[in-house]
């Protein structure tokens, strides 16, 4: 199977090196930032998607989303897409409707689900899909993915600790916008550090780490990489367009 980092920046990362938050993990696309559609398209994966999971409603994750849907228009889309969120994309999504920012509503084209509430189960493409609560600035679901034979966990944007550490995954995405040099800060905006990422990761008892999301404080990437890897040898602070098979 293959795990497709499309957007790796925070929302206050400068530049194109980094783009908004989304990932593509087998069928399943990880929150849908600005870019994702191009990036799929550069990867040949944007027909593979089965499933959008969005984190929480602020626009570095689903500024992307719109111009997706869009897309499985002009692509001639047939296959069924389920959207997860927690509650209030339905409301974004009827307004972008009405003025018609897909020409039609994908309904009309295909099947199309969107499974929005504060705690989510469902199947999608033989994946489980389980939400977990966790503690941002709003309210952000992290996702459990339960294959037959891989586990996952995707954060979105937390604060650690957190539920996440009760958990058991395979391989853990997890964000790290800010290094402990600025603890302070990811505990304000309501994020993780590197070393609190890699501290759940070994909770969770993971065997692998990718840390996404990552802000663009000085020398961030390279004290995040460092801090994590000190707690949990087994991290990557993965850059776009990194692929991995697994």
């Amino acid at each position: 199977m293959r795990v497709d980092f499309l957007g790796t920046g925070a929302g206050n990362f400068r530049g194109s090196r980094r783009t908004p938050s989304s990932t593509l993990f087998g069928p399943l696309l990880l929150d849908c930032g600005a870019g994702a559609t191009g990036r799929l398209y550069d990867v040949d994966r944007f027909g593979e998607v089965d499933g959008v999971l969005i984190s929480h409603l602020h626009s570095d994750h689903i500024a992307g989303l719109f111009d997706f849907l869009l897309h499985t228009l002009i692509s001639g889309r047939k296959r069924p897409l389920t959207l997860v969120s927690p509650p209030g994309l339905g409301e974004i999504l009827r307004a972008a409707f009405a003025v018609k920012s897909t020409v039609v509503e994908p309904g009309e084209i295909y099947p199309f689900r969107l499974i929005e509430a504060e705690r989510v189960d469902v199947e999608i493409a033989g994946w489980r899909v389980q939400s977990v609560p966790l503690d941002h600035t709003v309210v952000n679901h992290g996702y459990l993915l339960t294959s037959e034979n891989v586990t996952a966990f995707y954060s979105g944007d937390t604060r650690e600790p957190s539920v996440a550490r009760t958990l058991q995954a395979d391989y853990v995405i997890h964000e790290a916008t800010f290094s402990e040099t600025h603890a302070d800060l990811a505990r304000r905006f309501g994020h993780s550090t590197g070393a609190q990422a890699a501290e759940t990761a070994a909770s969770m008892h993971a065997r692998q780490l990718w840390i996404n999301h990552v802000g663009d404080e000085p020398n961030a990437e390279n004290e995040i990489g460092a801090e994590a890897r000190r707690a949990f040898p087994d991290s990557v602070v993965v850059e776009d367009r990194a692929s991995f098979r697994i």
